[in-house]
């Protein structure tokens, strides 16, 4: 296995500098990273306050800028209930072989149904992830088992980021970046 070359929250501070764009909307180079088959964790707080963890499956972002991430109802049902009852949410972005992560932040979230070609786009956006894990040193059956290759009772979290930030570590990790 080769040494990988790991990001750094410089690098996503330059890229989002340079990005051009002709809106608010998330720069290009974010939108292919969002839906590269990343490992997304998602954070929301229950009714009192408490916060609550969930994982979603997959990410796709419309031509509009909303972020759907696609994650299991089951497995997911504490955090469902949280956004219903109107917590705001966090979705941060982990790519496994240089820890290069983005986090997106939004006041409010809702949940759709699932589009047909969601469950195709889940199954590539998984099989990405356990193959960068493969790549690692994670044995097949781990990697799939993580990377959540499942694809039934799929749902579909819908939000607008409101807020942008380079969680990869290092110095300068956590910072936001501004538009």
């Amino acid at each position: 296995m080769a040494n990988p070359t790991y990001a750094t929250p410089t690098d996503d501070q330059i890229a989002w500098r340079d990005a051009a764009r002709a809106s608010n909307a998330l720069p290009a180079h974010l939108i292919a990273f969002l839906q590269c088959g990343v490992s997304v964790t998602l954070g929301a707080r229950r009714p009192d306050g408490r916060p609550i963890v969930g994982a979603g499956v997959a990410c796709r972002v419309s031509s509009e800028g909303t972020v759907r991430i696609l994650l299991s109802w089951a497995g997911n049902a504490e955090l469902v209930e949280a956004v219903q009852a109107g917590s705001a949410i966090a979705a941060t972005f982990s790519r496994a072989r240089d820890h290069r992560s983005i986090q997106l932040k939004a006041s409010r979230a809702v949940f759709n149904e699932i589009a047909p070609d969601d469950l195709s786009e889940a199954a590539r956006q998984s099989a990405i992830l356990a193959d960068d894990l493969v790549e690692l040193g994670y044995m097949r059956a781990q990697a799939d088992v993580y990377a959540l290759c499942g694809t039934t009772g799929l749902a579909s979290l819908e939000f607008v980021p409101e807020r942008v930030f380079t969680q990869t570590p290092g110095p300068g990790a956590g910072a936001e970046l501004s538009r």
